[in-house]
C-alpha cells in the first residue's frame, strides 16, 4: 500500500460518521439490552444494563436482604462497578480518538463484540453454569432449577461474566451520548419514560416534527421486544448461551456496518 492511499485510509478512518440515521443502531442497542439483561437476571438476578436497580441490591445487601440469596448484594456490586469501569475507558477512548470517527465507533463496538463472545463462550461451555441453562421452563424444571440456582449464581465464572456484560453496556450508552443521541441511552428506561410522558410536544403531529419523541417511543418498543424474544429463547434449546451468541452477532454485524457508514458531508459540517 503506497503513502497516498495509507494517508486515504487514515483520513476514512479518523473522519466522522454522518448521523443521518445514526439513530437506526442506538435504537437496536435497546433491543440488544433487552435481550441481555432478559439473561442477566434470570442467570443471576441481577441486571447488566439497568443500573438503579442493582444499585438497591447492594443498598439491601448491608442489612443481609433479600433473604435466601445472601450474594446478591456482590453480584450487584460487581455489575454496577464494572458499569463504572466501562464507562470511564469508553468515554476516554472517544475523547481520544473522536467521539463521532469511524474508528472510535468501530473499535467500541468491536470490543462490546468481544466481550458478549467471550461471556457466550463461557455459558456454552457451563464454565459459567448460571449462564448456561437450557429450556428454562418453571412449569416443568422449577424443583431442579430452584435447588442449583443459588449455587450456580455464586460460580466465580458467573461474576466473570455479570462484568463483561456490564462492560459493554457501558459502551453502549458512552456511544448514545457521544452520538448526541441522548434520548436514546438504550441501558435505561426510567429517565426515557419521564422524558417521554414530559415532551410536551408528545401528541405533535405529523410524527417526522418530533424525531425525539419518535426514537424515545422505538426505544421503550424496542427494549420490550427484546426481553420478550429473551424470554422465550431462553425456553428453547438455545437457551441463554443461544441468546448471547445472538447478540454477539448483532454487535459484529454493527461493527461492520460502522465501518462502511457514509462520511459526514459539508453541509453537516457546517451545521455543526
Amino acid at each position: 500500500m503506497d503513502q497516498r492511499s495509507t494517508q486515504g485510509l487514515r483520513a476514512y478512518l479518523i473522519g466522522d460518521v454522518s448521523l443521518k440515521r445514526a439513530d437506526i443502531p442506538m435504537l437496536v442497542c435497546s433491543l440488544l439490552s433487552g435481550l441481555v439483561d432478559g439473561v442477566a437476571f434470570n442467570a443471576g438476578s441481577v441486571f447488566v444494563s439497568m443500573q438503579t436497580g442493582n444499585t438497591i441490591f447492594v443498598a439491601l445487601g448491608a442489612a443481609g436482604l433479600p433473604v435466601g440469596d445472601t450474594q446478591l448484594w456482590l453480584r450487584a456490586l460487581i455489575s454496577v462497578a464494572a458499569f463504572l469501569v466501562g464507562c470511564s475507558i469508553f468515554s476516554s477512548v472517544s475523547r481520544l480518538l473522536g467521539h463521532r470517527s469511524r474508528i472510535n465507533l468501530c473499535s467500541s463496538f468491536l470490543l462490546q463484540t468481544v466481550l458478549v463472545i467471550i461471556s457466550a463462550a463461557l455459558a456454552q461451555t457451563n464454565i459459567a453454569p448460571a449462564f448456561a441453562l437450557t429450556q428454562v421452563n418453571p412449569g416443568t424444571e422449577i424443583i431442579d432449577y430452584s435447588t442449583k440456582k443459588h449455587s450456580n449464581e455464586e460460580h466465580f465464572a458467573v461474576y466473570i461474566v455479570i462484568a463483561l456484560l456490564a462492560i459493554q453496556a457501558s459502551g453502549q450508552i458512552t456511544l448514545s451520548r457521544s452520538l448526541g443521541f441522548n434520548e436514546i441511552p438504550s441501558v435505561v428506561m426510567t429517565s426515557l419514560y419521564c422524558d417521554l410522558l414530559s415532551d410536551p410536544r408528545l401528541f405533535a403531529l405529523p410524527l417526522a416534527s418530533n424525531p425525539k419523541r419518535n426514537r424515545r417511543v422505538a426505544s421503550v418498543v424496542l427494549f420490550l421486544i427484546g426481553g420478550i424474544i429473551s424470554g422465550w429463547l431462553q425456553r428453547t434449546r438455545a437457551g441463554m448461551p443461544g441468546v448471547l451468541w445472538i447478540v454477539a452477532s448483532m454487535k459484529l454485524i454493527m461493527t461492520i456496518s460502522w465501518l462502511l457508514w457514509r462520511p459526514q458531508n459539508a453541509i453537516e459540517k457546517n451545521g455543526s
